[in-house]
């Protein structure tokens, strides 16, 4: 008469792995019944067999885990693919080939998740940086939709539904659309002011309108780049710039630039 062998009772019913972080897969003793067209309490004897017979040759290696009732009897078994393969050497050919398609739909679903988990990993980490970058650096909320889409590309997902037009404007504009803008130098240029596009963000950064912010590049060098200030935003935005995305470029508003060049004296 064969004597059970201690069985491993854990509520964890996917094991771990120690040289993988990601929950193996397992098949219950229900699903190999429902599969295999076999009574559950067959199924059940039969586990019971192989493992009496397993543990005769030494330590069990697979991944086993019973599950138990309230009142102490065996609800289920679940197996790795190792120890279901071994089940599977007692049953017929047919019903070894309806398991094994089974486990590859098991197998295709946790890889399938594993992806899904490590993609959202990664695009919520993209989107903290976007936050950080946009309370920093205030782009343009067009800049933040091209931000949004790009990192939708980077992760295989549809940019679809974002929408496809986003509103830049001054914080006291009406009429909801967005307010033409050009760089200062090409305003500078059609208005006739004659000012050096960079003497005139100087004179915009003593008025509180622009900052000088800085970067390293790719050489450890560091960049210095112009920001608009909050202050600023009445008059203009920023653009993330095709140079670099890490640096934001002030672009002014068409019907507002002259009153700013007002302000340092060049209107």
């Amino acid at each position: 008469m064969h004597s059970h062998p201690t069985l491993i009772s854990t509520p964890e019913v996917g094991p771990r792995f120690h040289s993988r972080q990601n929950t193996a897969c397992t098949m219950s003793s229900r699903e190999i019944a429902s599969v295999t067209r076999k009574a559950h309490k067959h199924v059940l004897r039969d586990i019971r067999e192989m493992m009496c017979d397993l543990e005769k040759e030494g330590p069990i290696l697979g991944r086993f885990a019973e599950e138990k009732d309230a009142c102490g009897y065996t609800t289920a078994f679940h197996l790795d693919r190792d120890l279901t393969d071994t089940l599977m050497t007692r049953y017929s050919a047919c019903i070894r080939y309806a398991v094994i398609r089974r486990w590859s739909d098991l197998e295709d679903k946790a890889a399938w998740r594993q992806t899904v988990k490590a993609n959202g990993t990664k695009v919520i980490g993209e989107i903290a940086i976007m936050e950080c970058f946009t309370r920093l650096l205030k782009p343009a909320p067009s800049s933040q939709m091209l931000m949004l889409i790009k990192i939708a590309e980077n992760n295989g997902l549809d940019p679809k539904f974002l929408p496809g037009y986003a509103v830049d404007a001054a914080p006291d504009a009406a009429g909801g659309s967005s307010m033409p803008t050009k760089s200062a130098t090409a305003l500078l240029k059609e208005h006739g002011i004659r000012y050096a596009p960079a003497t005139f963000n100087r004179a915009l950064a003593c008025l509180g309108y622009l900052k000088q912010m800085q970067r390293r590049n790719s050489k450890g060098e560091t960049v210095d780049f112009w920001c608009v200030t909050e202050k600023g935003l009445a008059y203009g935005k920023n653009l993330t710039s095709p140079q670099s995305p890490r640096e934001t470029q002030p672009h002014w508003y068409g019907d507002r630039f002259v009153e700013l060049a007002r302000m340092v004296g060049k209107a």
